[in-house]
C-alpha cells in the first residue's frame, strides 16, 4: 500500500489552509502599530464580527500557543464562540474596550442558563465559549486597542460528572454491528473509517487526512499526523489490515476516502448506523472504545496516551471507562 502511484504529499489541504491563515495574519502584522490599533478599535466600536474574528485568527496564528498548527476543528469552535459573544455584547450594549465590572460574569451566567433552549449548556461548552472570548480580548490587547481582561477573575462552571460517564464509549456490540452493516452494504470506506477510530484510535481529522503512502502494510504500521502537526506511528489490527486490503484502490487524490471533511464522514457513517438501529454518538465514542479496550489489556495509561496521541496522561483518563468494581479481585483476599 506504500507504492500507490503518486499520492499527494502530507496533506496539501492543510498546507493550503495554513497558507490562507498566514496571508490573513500578514495583512494585520504588516500594519503600522497606530493603524493596527485604529482598525481594532473601530471594529470593537462597531462590534464587527467579521473583522474581529479576522483579527482573532491572526493573533492565534502568530502568537497563540500552537500557532499555525491550530486544528480546523479548534478554529471553528473559536469562531463560533467569538460570534456568540459578540451577539450577546451587542444585545447588552457592551463597550468592548471598557467592559463594566460585572459584564463578563453576567454573560457566563447567561451561557450556563441557556435561556433559549430547554436545558442549560454543559460546563465544557461554556468554557469553550469563554476561551474564544478570551482569545478575542488577547487579540485586542495585542493590537493595542485595550488593556481589559474581563474574564480574568470570573469563575466558570465546573462539570461535576466525569466526562467518560457523560459521553461513554460505544459498546463492543455496537462496534461489531456497525462493521457488519458496512460490510453488508459493501461500504469498504466506512468499514476502514470505523476501524481507524475504534482499533487504531485515530481522531477523525487524522483519519481523513491519511494517504495511502501513510499505510505500511508490510510492517502493519500507520504514520499519523496529529494535533499540532505531531507525528506518531500506530499499529494496525489484523481486522484493519484486512479492511484496508479490501478497500485498496479507492479514495480520492491519494487519500483513503472520497469525503475530505468531518461533515461528509458524519453524514455517511451516521446514516449507516441509524439504518442499523444504532445510536450515533460521534467519532470520539469510537476513540474511547479504543482507549478503554487498550487500558483493559495493558493497565497502563501512559502507553494508551502515546497510542491516542495525548501529551498529557490526564487527558487519556477521560477516554477510558474503568468499571466501578475494577479493584474487586485485588480486594477479595484482604
Amino acid at each position: 500500500m506504500t507504492n500507490r502511484g503518486d499520492p499527494i504529499t502530507s496533506s496539501q489541504s492543510l498546507d493550503l489552509r495554513r497558507t490562507h491563515l498566514l496571508d490573513q495574519a500578514s495583512a494585520w502584522v504588516s500594519l503600522h502599530e497606530s493603524e493596527l490599533r485604529r482598525r481594532a478599535m473601530e471594529a470593537a466600536r462597531d462590534k464587527n464580527a467579521e473583522v474581529l474574528w479576522d483579527l482573532t485568527a491572526a493573533y492565534l496564528t502568530t502568537l497563540g500557543q500552537v500557532g499555525i498548527t491550530l486544528s480546523p476543528h479548534t478554529l471553528r469552535s473559536y469562531r463560533t464562540g467569538v460570534r456568540q459573544f459578540l451577539t450577546h455584547a451587542e444585545e447588552r450594549a457592551w463597550n468592548l474596550l471598557r467592559p463594566r465590572r460585572n459584564d463578563a460574569a453576567f454573560w457566563i451566567a447567561s451561557l450556563t442558563a441557556n435561556t433559549d433552549a430547554p436545558q442549560k449548556k454543559a460546563a465544557s461548552t461554556v468554557r469553550s465559549r469563554v476561551a474564544a472570548a478570551n482569545a478575542l480580548y488577547a487579540a485586542l490587547r495585542w493590537a493595542g486597542a485595550t488593556e481589559a481582561h474581563p474574564f480574568e477573575d470570573v469563575k466558570q462552571p465546573r462539570d461535576r460528572t466525569d466526562a467518560i460517564s457523560k459521553r461513554p464509549p460505544y459498546r463492543e456490540t455496537t462496534v461489531h454491528r456497525a462493521l457488519a452493516a458496512a460490510e453488508r452494504e459493501n461500504r469498504t470506506d466506512l468499514r476502514v473509517l470505523i476501524l481507524l477510530t475504534a482499533h487504531a484510535g485515530l481522531r477523525i481529522e487524522e483519519a481523513l487526512t491519511l494517504t495511502w503512502k501513510d499505510i505500511d502494510a508490510v510492517n502493519r504500521r500507520i504514520t499519523v499526523r496529529g494535533k499540532g502537526d505531531k507525528r506518531r506511528i500506530v499499529g494496525m489490527s489484523g481486522t484493519l489490515e484486512d479492511a484496508l486490503r479490501a478497500h485498496a484502490g479507492q479514495g480520492k487524490d491519494g487519500r483513503l476516502f472520497t469525503f475530505r471533511y468531518r461533515s461528509g464522514a458524519v453524514y455517511h457513517l451516521r446514516r449507516l448506523m441509524e439504518a442499523e438501529g444504532l445510536t450515533w454518538a460521534g467519532f470520539h465514542a469510537y476513540r474511547k472504545f479504543n482507549g478503554t479496550l487498550l487500558y483493559k489489556r495493558t493497565r497502563d495509561f501512559a502507553r494508551v496516551a502515546r497510542h491516542l496521541g495525548h501529551s498529557n496522561v490526564n487527558t487519556t483518563r477521560a477516554y477510558v471507562e474503568v468499571p466501578a468494581d475494577d479493584l474487586a479481585s485485588e480486594l477479595a483476599d484482604l
